[in-house]
């Protein structure tokens, strides 16, 4: 499961990155949380692609309530395909959600000490994502997204089981092909990230709490001695 990241970037350098044509305007984030909005790239019929800010929580069309107890915030990359709420979204409606790095927390007993994730290099990270629009009999009208997430690789496993779905260039731009529909094509995309290029380091447990929005919630961080 991946339950907040952070997005700390320029507009130009998204679009040197990802080749966006259209970007909402974007502030440091330092620890997103669910419920709220995320960065998302999806590419238009033309083949354009566009960066939208959208709900993080992901309420599919046919959902009678736009609230659930526990909101579809990531999806499985072994079962997206099939399970009823991400099916039509997995054929139609998939993009990316951009991120600097995402957490994770290691349980030792009863402490969960929080990890940030990120590229050697600071590279943006593009992670698989479904959308869908939601639409209340009232006319209240929701733009909504999840990510996905793998089995974590070889460099995570010690911290977690999961991690989020990594795509490289050649990937994004396969995610991204409206035309492309195959299953079985799509999910070959959704693997455990084979880079050896991932840093991983404790960060602060003040970030715990989603309203920590300090820059030293990505940075590393070091227990003192009781």
């Amino acid at each position: 499961m991946c339950g907040r990241f952070a997005l700390v970037t320029t507009l130009s350098g998204i679009k040197a990155q990802f080749d966006v044509d259209e970007l909402p305007e974007l502030i440091p984030r330092f620890n997103i949380a669910p419920a709220q909005d995320v960065f998302f790239i999806l590419s238009s019929s033309d083949g354009a692609r566009h960066g939208v800010m959208l709900r993080w929580g992901f309420i599919p069309f046919f959902s009678k309530e736009k609230t659930f107890d526990r909101p579809l915030i990531n999806a499985r990359a072994e079962t997206v395909a099939e399970k009823p709420a991400f099916r039509q979204s997995f054929k139609s409606r998939r993009g990316m959600v951009i991120m600097s790095g995402f957490f994770e927390w290691h349980a030792r007993g009863k402490v969960k000490q929080p990890y940030y994730t990120r590229q050697k290099n600071d590279t943006l990270l593009a992670v698989a994502g479904l959308w869908d629009t939601w639409q209340s009999p009232k006319g209240e009208v929701i733009h909504s997204c999840c990510l996905i997430t793998t089995t974590a690789n070889d460099a995570m496993q010690s911290i977690h089981t999961r991690m989020p779905a990594l795509l490289d260039k050649k990937a994004q731009d396969a995610w991204l092909d409206n035309e492309l529909t195959d299953p079985g094509l799509l999910q070959s995309l959704l693997h455990p990230y084979e880079g050896n290029d991932l840093v991983i380091y404790p960060v602060t447990p003040k970030m715990n709490n989603w309203r920590y929005q300090d820059v030293d919630a990505i940075k590393p961080w070091r227990r003192t001695p009781e």
